[in-house]
């Protein structure tokens, strides 16, 4: 376990590009979202946090069932994704460092989170661990606590993207042997999702 190293999961998207609750679909077994809490799970990480908009149908259940260490309902989730980064980090513990997750992409495993969380407490003092999928950025992203401040400033759909940009020269990359995991936003990801898992069991 590692050692005050929280897990934020972001899932209040309202999945309009999808056209029904992405988080809830099916993959290899279990829904979307239970691919991201399980793998959270097995990870290092202290804990996990799910942030999830109360108003999408069956979602609440899903993530209730799976053991997370708190659930949060995001009532704002409408106004933006820095809505539900910021609710997930007043539920941490004092001192916890985040590491912030997207409910919508399961094909980041625990070895992901896990080599993040080794950059982080390899390098003393580092404020922010970024994954990085052959070059190309992602995430999860670790924060230590020392940037809360600036990420509750945050607004709209934005995310951490301006943190990230105003403080690109504290970022240390965990670098990561795999292609990007992409979100899920679109039928066309979620077919594309499926194609390639058809493809590896042929």
């Amino acid at each position: 376990m590692g050692k005050n190293i929280w897990g934020i999961i972001l899932a209040s998207g309202c999945s309009t590009r999808m056209g029904r609750p992405k988080l809830l679909l099916p993959y290899k077994g279990k829904s979307i979202i239970r691919h991201v809490i399980d793998e959270s799970m097995k990870s290092r990480l202290s804990g996990v946090v799910a942030v999830i908009n109360p108003k999408i149908a069956g979602l609440r259940n899903e993530v209730s069932s799976s053991g997370v260490s708190k659930l949060v309902l995001n009532e704002q989730a409408a106004q933006g994704m820095s809505t539900s980064l910021k609710a997930g980090l007043m539920n941490l513990p004092p001192t916890a460092a985040a590491v912030v997750l997207l409910g919508d992409q399961p094909l980041v495993t625990s070895n992901d989170i896990d080599a993040v969380i080794r950059c982080y407490e390899a390098n003393e003092g580092t404020a922010i661990v970024q994954a990085s999928y052959q070059s190309k950025r992602g995430h999860p992203v670790l924060f230590d606590c020392s940037m809360f401040p600036h990420l509750f400033h945050v607004t709209g759909d934005e995310g951490a993207r301006s943190v990230l940009k105003t403080f690109a020269n504290q970022i240390r990359f965990a670098r990561i042997d795999k292609p990007f995991p992409d979100d899920i936003d679109t039928p066309e990801d979620y077919e594309q999702l499926l194609r390639k898992e058809a493809k590896l069991n042929e």
